[in-house]
């Protein structure tokens, strides 16, 4: 087989791991409209309740109806490619999801274009580039599993109180990892290759996320990726715990069945 046969896998389970099926920062909540947020403040207060409660599209067209009237807004953009993301997600039609997952992209992309310094769109930025590489080809795929580690270090950068930053970047240091020194050293040779990666890094990521949101969706990766390190009991005690919290948030079920599934096969 070719370096190229070996690397179309590699590269997609890779992309897959990182933004397939659960997404994590595609649902994450929006956080207080700051001053420098010019769109009506309640109506984004009432269109994260409507992401809280998984009525995404709902949500879009009060987005879509907001940037009309103000196409610039930053705060309007970033949490339209969430919301795009998040409907993707939730599509089971193929061809949808990927429509869905297209518009993320172009929305997030206007809303860097719109304001370059803001951490959410950076965020925004990594979870579209990462649902955007699912129909990509090899070579593309690599290009943007670079821009989700990019992007979503530049949002800790600017905003270091970002949990879903965190999580991102945790999932892309495990999943690199995963893929193991004969495949990575393909990628670098047919590729270039792609950033240093650190199982310890991802695992400091995710309890730096904890610590900022005790949500489930990080208690989840959590113990996943401790599960990779081998280690059982830890990764029992975060996916214990995923069981253990009350629903908060639409994909929660999703991700209270796949613990359940982990924790049998321990």
């Amino acid at each position: 087989m070719s370096s190229f046969g070996r690397l179309g896998p590699v590269v997609g389970l890779l992309l897959v791991s990182l933004v397939g099926g659960h997404g994590g920062t595609s649902s994450a909540l929006a956080q207080s409209t700051g001053a420098a947020d010019s769109a009506p403040e309640n109506t984004l207060v009432a269109v994260d309740s409507l992401r809280r409660a998984g009525a995404f599209q709902a949500a879009q067209k009060r987005l879509q109806a907001l940037r009309q009237h103000a196409p610039d807004r930053v705060a309007v953009l970033w949490r339209l490619a969430y919301t795009y993301a998040d409907i993707g997600q939730s599509t089971e039609d193929e061809d949808v999801r990927t429509q869905y997952y297209e518009n993320a992209l172009a929305v997030a992309e206007a809303g860097l274009a719109t304001d370059s310094t803001s951490a959410r769109a950076h965020l925004a930025m990594a979870v579209a580039q990462g649902r955007a590489a699912l129909d990509a080809g090899t070579r593309e795929r690599i290009e943007r599993s670079r821009a989700v580690k990019r992007h979503a270090d530049r949002a800790l950068a600017i905003d270091s109180t970002l949990d879903g930053a965190y999580h991102t970047r945790g999932r892309w240091h495990r999943e690199v990892e995963n893929i193991g020194f004969f495949q990575r050293a393909l990628v670098k040779t047919v590729y270039g290759g792609l950033p240093e990666s650190s199982i310890d890094q991802a695992v400091r990521d995710f309890q730096r996320a904890l610590e900022l949101h005790d949500r489930i969706l990080h208690h989840l990766e959590l113990g996943k990726t401790y599960l990779q390190m081998d280690r059982p009991d830890a990764a029992r005690r975060e996916l214990q715990a995923v069981l253990d919290r009350p629903v908060e948030e639409p994909f929660d079920p999703d991700y209270k069945d796949e613990a359940r599934r982990l924790l049998e096969d321990l």
